[in-house]
């Protein structure tokens, strides 16, 4: 029998492969996915591994060629054929490879031997079964066959040749198993105390990329310190809130004018918009005006009023970019004007492009992306990468409250180039807006983890 074993990007490769080395009566054994090259265990690329096997057949040719008779193996044989591979294995798991191979090779040759002085035999092994070729000439004319083995010698020799050759494959094969086992028991890279933050991190729907690469500096950083599981906890805890430090900016700058507000449909844009306004009057002093292009949905605009009545804060209607100039003016004597733009369904790049012709380029303005965080991290991708194609300078969570998990966020920061500005935990008015802290999300990421 003869393996090869293949390590390939696709099944498609792996069989072109197969069949060019071992031709098309090859067999496939196994089939895994593993994971190889990569820096200190990370970053590594998938693969497929396969192992696939393929009989070796002894083909003689003769003078004269009899159809060959087919004679099973003596089920009698099997027992015992496997009690001896079981004794003969863990004498044979001890020898080298070489060893074991010319041992093969010299019991094979030793009963072809045999076999030959009384018939010439040929064998193919094929799941169990073997068949007995004899070489038959024709009878001379007063020749005396005395000297040959009896029909039923033959059978004898035959089925100690089988059950020899049983023997051999069934060892062969045990080897085989063994070492591919053996070869698939691959360790985890990964040190024994990061396990547990693995899996929480995981449960959070954090990406491998995101998390690998903060393993990546904790283990580069301690390279030469042996950690416990509380201290990889805590280096790592350190890393994650530095990755938040890099990206937590102030929420609304004192020099902006106009703050456009974005987003997809259902993230709650326009309570945002009232929580952030009653920051800016209470906290800023600062005089507010509300414009509001959102006339798809009468209960939207309706909602504004009500908020822009509670507040005491003029609001603009537009319906076309010459509106929006026009509002822009009339609000004048107003220190900041926050514009509330309709939802959008984000896979119609026809609707999110009339969104960006009613943003006014006007100097001194942020664009705030509202996302949800009971969204998937792939939705979440794809409303940023439509809606970054007009500009995008913050983003600002929602929902916050309505979710357990809050990998989805630590993915966009990472993917994209936006600074957080707001994180929002509930529909209270101003209540439940709040600026991010690097360590309570790096704590509520991290969950009983942090002690």
């Amino acid at each position: 029998m003869r393996v090869k074993q293949y390590v390939v990007e696709t099944m498609p490769e792996a069989m072109l492969q197969i069949r060019k080395d071992l031709g098309s009566d090859a067999v496939i054994l196994s089939t895994k996915e593993i994971k190889v090259g990569g820096v200190l265990g990370m970053f590594r690329k998938k693969r497929i591994e396969v192992v696939a096997a393929v009989d070796k057949e002894e083909k003689k040719q003769t003078t004269n060629q009899v159809q060959n008779q087919f004679s099973p193996v003596p089920r009698s044989f099997v027992p015992e054929a496997y009690r001896q591979t079981a004794r003969s294995f863990v004498v044979a798991s001890d020898e080298s490879a070489a060893s074991i191979a010319e041992k093969n090779v010299q019991e094979k040759t030793s009963d072809a031997t045999a076999v030959s002085e009384s018939s010439k035999l040929g064998s193919d092994m094929s799941n169990g079964r073997s068949s007995l070729s004899i070489e038959h000439k024709p009878r001379p004319q007063g020749a005396d066959f005395s000297g040959l083995t009896s029909a039923s010698g033959q059978q004898e020799q035959a089925n100690d040749l089988q059950q020899g050759q049983l023997m051999s494959e069934l060892q062969e094969l045990k080897l085989m198993m063994t070492k591919l086992s053996k070869q698939g028991a691959t360790a985890d890279p990964l040190s024994e105390e990061f396990h547990a933050l693995r899996e929480r991190l995981m449960e959070q729907d954090i990406w491998p990329e995101v998390w690998e690469s903060w393993f990546e500096v904790v283990q580069t950083n301690l390279s030469e310190k042996e950690l416990d599981e509380v201290e990889a906890v805590q280096a790592v805890q350190l890393e994650i809130s530095h990755f938040l430090e890099k990206r937590i900016d102030v929420g609304i700058l004192p020099t902006t004018r106009i703050v456009y507000v974005a987003g997809p449909t259902g993230v709650g844009k326009t309570t945002t918009i009232a929580k952030l306004a009653a920051e800016q009057m209470f906290n800023k002093q600062r005089k507010v005006g509300f414009i509001t292009s959102d006339t798809y949905r009468i209960s939207a605009v309706e909602q504004l009023r009500t908020y822009a009545s509670i507040l005491n804060v003029p609001l603009e209607v537009v319906q076309s970019p010459g509106d929006t100039q026009r509002a822009i003016s009339r609000l004048e004597e107003c220190d900041l004007i926050f514009m509330d733009t309709a939802g959008r369904n984000y896979r119609n790049e026809l609707l999110v492009s009339e969104l960006q012709s009613l943003l006014a380029p006007v100097e001194n303005s942020e664009t705030f992306l509202v996302l949800s965080m009971t969204s998937k991290s792939s939705d979440m991708v794809q409303i940023t990468e439509h809606f970054s194609k007009y500009g995008l300078d913050k983003v600002i969570f929602t929902k916050m409250d309505e979710t357990g998990s809050c990998g989805p966020m630590f993915n966009l920061l990472h993917r994209f180039p936006l600074k957080l500005a707001y994180v929002a935990n509930g529909q209270n008015v101003p209540d439940d807006l709040l600026k991010p802290d690097a360590d309570s999300l790096t704590k509520q990421l991290l969950g009983e983890l942090v002690r």
